[in-house]
């Protein structure tokens, strides 16, 4: 054989290999790669929550330390109690003191209720005997003085009588309608006691919901105050990616679109299923501190980048865990384009969502009850109107 024919044999296979090579990538890109779109500029995101104490007060302990897991209304720090104590002690011998009063009063306005009755049985006596003198003055039964003394008496019994009807309405008024439970003197001595009794709980500062203790200020004898973090509180079961894609990447993304995604913390071994679940409604350029103005003259075209939101099952998260900020890979098949650019309304529920803050008052009732108990014996009264 030739060198010439080997050459060309040679130079044919090599045409052959390039073609299939070149084949190959085009059915890769006509199947696969033109249905993706990959940045390499995602990053995870999280709920930081800074926690506040919700009272004044100076920092008696702490029980947490960074990295530390904490669980769902666990106690993380603890405000000294004192003069909140001493508060609530306060009102509960106010509510007790007003429990009395209120008792009082309606036994007092029992007691003008009978004080009219009796008035009323003096002026019918007044009346009668008046009205026998009235009838004998003529024909001198009896003398001038005496029928005037009778008629004086007359009048001195309405007079009185009418004066115990005012002062009984003035006190019915303070009780009409109620009972020495819901008399609103009680009433608001009952919400007083409740708000020291609260005070009292939140001295204890509790973990809202579950998480990683990070950036801890507070410190053992500082003063603790509503508008300063005392540290912050990572639940990292609810995390999510931000993938900012180029404008041009765009045109078929679409929300609910599936999304593979890598990090580097696990050196890409790991493959993170995900979903979009929204697409920002401006570029990242447009929400910076100094957002670019492009009408001064001197503009130059600057391709802009788009975040969209990812979600990731939460069962990968807890075989292997991110962290917030961890930087991400992310691939989107844009292969789907039935999805929505924008999303649509949905129904108004809570995202996140704790309760610890409804459980303050907690046995507040009880205590309240044997406060009643000891100091309201069974004098209620309901009087109709």
């Amino acid at each position: 054989m030739t060198t010439n024919s080997k050459r060309k044999k040679s130079l044919m296979y090599a045409t052959l290999v390039f073609l299939s090579l070149a084949f190959i990538c085009f059915m890769y890109w006509f199947f696969i790669l033109r249905f993706e779109e990959y940045t390499d500029d995602a990053y995870v995101h999280g709920n930081i929550m800074e926690i506040n104490p919700q009272i004044t007060g100076v920092i008696s302990s702490i029980n947490v330390e960074e990295t530390d897991y904490v669980e769902k209304g666990q106690i993380i720090i603890k405000v000294d109690d004192t003069q909140y104590s001493l508060a609530l002690e306060k009102q509960k011998e106010i509510l007790a003191h007003t429990i009395r009063s209120t008792a009082a009063l309606f036994e007092e306005v029992k007691e003008l209720e009978a004080n009219i009755h009796k008035l009323e049985a003096n002026l019918i006596k007044t009346e009668q005997d008046y009205n026998h003198r009235d009838a004998l003055v003529d024909v001198g039964g009896v003398s001038i003085e005496e029928y005037e003394h009778s008629k004086a008496y007359l009048m001195e019994a309405k007079a009185s009588l009418e004066m115990a009807f005012h002062e009984y309405y003035a006190k019915y008024a303070l009780i009409q309608n109620t009972e020495v439970r819901t008399n609103p003197k009680v009433l608001a001595a009952i919400d007083a006691l409740k708000s020291a009794y609260m005070n009292v709980i939140r001295c204890n500062v509790r973990a809202p919901v579950c998480g990683y203790i990070a950036k801890r200020r507070a410190q053992v004898g500082e003063v603790a105050e509503p508008n300063i973090a005392l540290l912050a509180l990572i639940p990292l079961h609810e995390i999510w990616v931000e993938a900012n894609f180029k404008e041009v990447q765009l045109k078929s993304m679409r929300i609910g679109q599936e999304v593979m995604l890598s990090s580097d913390i696990y050196k890409g071994l790991v493959e993170y299923r995900g979903k979009v679940i929204g697409i920002g409604a401006g570029t990242g350029s447009a929400f910076s501190v100094l957002p670019p103005q492009n009408a001064t003259g001197n503009w130059i075209k600057i391709v802009q980048r788009v975040p969209v939101r990812i979600s990731i099952e939460k069962e990968q998260i807890e075989s292997f865990p991110l962290r917030i900020g961890l930087s991400m890979e992310a691939t989107v098949n844009i292969k789907d384009v039935s999805g929505k650019m924008l999303a649509t309304p949905q129904k108004l529920k809570p995202l996140y969502y704790t309760d610890i803050y409804q459980e303050q008052l907690d046995g507040v009732d009880t205590l309240i009850e044997e406060i009643f108990t000891q100091n309201l014996f069974d004098c209620e009264i309901t009087h109709g109107t």
